[in-house]
């Protein structure tokens, strides 16, 4: 697999042509964003409305533990994939909603990227809406629905395949635009609930040879609260999968781990009371002039009651964080939970919008750090009796996010990440050193394994703590202290010794952006937009 045609799109500053300088999210929804007329849109097929009412008109079938389709046992490692050619096509943004970022290429380019390799066929066992009833699930019910969204929520999405596009455009006001609406947005979205959980309920099956699932599916739903719809998640896709799953006894404990960019409110409302599931977020938050879309998401947020202790929040109130912070978290705080919790169902809400490139995240890591935090997850669980279902969320750059979900698939499919770094040229250095492997082969723990695999980027056996890993951005040790002080005020994950980070390992400037682009400018401003979809053909 070779990622050595990325290149993050142009970077090139402005002219001083007055126009709006940047887009920015969430202070700048994207309906507010100019669009530029100089460069062609992506041409869509939408559903007709035939589609909508025939599709509507699916009748559930009852779960079945026996009835799956022949699985050929296999060498390598399988994987169950879920994937539907019409989430690419339903749920579209309307005239004036082009600049959305949540767009349906995102599930194509994955997919493609996906289905090019030359072991696809013997490696994904892949199956469709029409696969999960024929495999013996079903399409979720509104009762289902209604494990996690009030009944009235409910209706009133269901209601939006009837309304025109003027009344769609009403809804969206309504919405402070932080949402764009199609007639197939609740279709689309209850199709995507549906593939999450039959990917939970694959990969748990007793009588299943593959306890891994990926699902390439939209729109993201972390974000979605039992009666609200929010930042372009309509249904709590990753929750509901979780409480079903618990309910009908195919996980005893869940563990979602959700590294998308933006804190996963809704998930996090909506099991912050339940001790089965644990959530752990790493994210940027801020308020005030330092705002970053939620808001939500303390680290101080640990749980309550009986589940004191199941609510995790690393977070960032800097951009730019990139693979050393990330990993540093994910070394200090990350795996030692896991290791303590004991999870026997893993679903990883993967946004991929903390990814350099990323459209909105401002942020820094490469596919490599993708990779890094998907197998050291899986050195430090049981594989024999955990499952693990990774779950598409936000990402927004259709060059960056095929890349991404590649990485993590070399990851759950075992495979070593090129050694001499040719395989991404985001990152010059290569996979953990001589000695670190030495140190892998010969531990036992899989915790101290799991540690070992992110030694590249931060080494926690390291003695000297100044010298653990590169330099970090400034309050990266503060943000994962924040939520290590958090944990042992509350006396959870004590066993694990959590310990506080040097702060001395920061670096004390961030100039890189002001080297590349004038003071305040993100990353991506509009002519970036344009040139992306311009560019993209569909």
């Amino acid at each position: 697999m070779s990622f050595a045609k990325f290149t993050a799109p142009s970077q090139a500053p402005h002219t001083s042509t007055g126009k709006l300088s940047s887009v920015r999210y969430p202070s700048t929804r994207p309906s507010e964003a100019k669009q530029s007329d100089s460069k062609p849109r992506p041409q869509y097929k939408p559903a007709s409305r035939h589609d909508v009412d025939s599709l509507c008109a699916l009748n559930a079938l009852n779960l079945s533990a026996d009835d799956f389709p022949d699985e050929e046992a296999h060498n390598g490692v399988r994987i169950h994939l879920f994937y539907d050619e019409c989430l690419s096509r339903f749920h579209v943004p309307l005239l004036g909603s082009e600049t959305a970022f949540e767009r349906p290429e995102r599930v194509k380019v994955i997919y493609e990227k996906l289905k090019s390799q030359s072991s696809f066929a013997e490696t994904y066992m892949e199956f469709d809406a029409d696969g999960i009833r024929s495999g013996g699930g079903a399409m979720l019910t509104m009762e289902d629905l209604e494990v996690v969204h009030s009944q009235q929520y409910l209706k009133g999405m269901e209601e939006v395949k009837d309304l025109r596009d003027e009344q769609l455009k009403t809804m969206e006001i309504k919405y402070e635009n932080d949402v764009y609406l199609h007639p197939t947005t609740f279709l689309a979205s209850r199709i995507c609930a549906s593939g999450i959980v039959e990917c939970c309920r694959r990969s748990t099956h007793a009588l299943n040879n593959s306890k891994t699932a990926v699902s390439i599916s939209r729109p993201p739903g972390h974000h979605a609260c039992a009666n609200k719809a929010m930042g372009f998640c309509f249904l709590a896709n990753v929750a509901l999968a979780a409480k079903l799953s618990l309910s009908r006894k195919w996980a005893r404990k869940v563990l979602i781990i959700d590294w998308d960019i933006h804190h996963g409110n809704g998930t996090q409302d909506l099991t912050y009371n339940d001790p089965n599931i644990l959530y752990l977020s790493l994210h940027r938050q801020g308020v005030g002039s330092n705002y970053f879309y939620p808001g939500t998401g303390m680290p101080q947020e640990t749980g309550e009651g009986a589940a004191a202790g199941t609510n995790v929040n690393i977070t960032w109130n800097q951009k730019l964080m990139g693979n050393t912070e990330y990993l540093c978290a994910w070394s200090e705080v990350v795996l030692p939970v896991v290791h303590d919790f004991k999870p026997d169902l893993i679903i990883v809400s993967s946004g991929f919008d903390a990814a350099k490139g990323d459209l909105i995240g401002d942020c820094l890591l490469t596919p490599e750090c993708y990779y890094l935090m998907t197998k050291s997850l899986l050195k430090i669980v049981d594989r024999n009796s955990t499952a693990i279902v990774v779950a598409l969320e936000g990402g927004y750059n259709l060059e960056v996010i095929p890349l991404c979900q590649s990485a993590i698939e070399m990851a759950l499919k075992g495979e070593e990440w090129d050694e001499d770094g040719s395989l991404n040229p985001l990152s010059s250095l290569s996979s953990p050193q001589p000695a670190a492997k030495n140190r892998i082969s010969l531990s036992t723990n899989p915790l101290v394994r799991a540690r070992l695999t992110l030694n590249k980027y931060w080494d926690y056996y390291e003695p000297n703590e100044r010298q653990r890993g590169k330099k970090m951005g400034k309050g990266a040790a503060n943000s994962v202290n924040r939520t290590i002080r958090a944990l042992n005020e509350g006396g959870f994950f004590e066993g694990q010794g959590l310990r506080q980070v040097k702060e001395q390992i920061e670096r004390r400037s961030l100039g890189t952006r002001k080297a590349q682009k004038g003071a305040g400018d993100d990353f991506f401003q509009e002519d970036d937009l344009d040139d992306m979809f311009g560019k993209l053909k569909v």
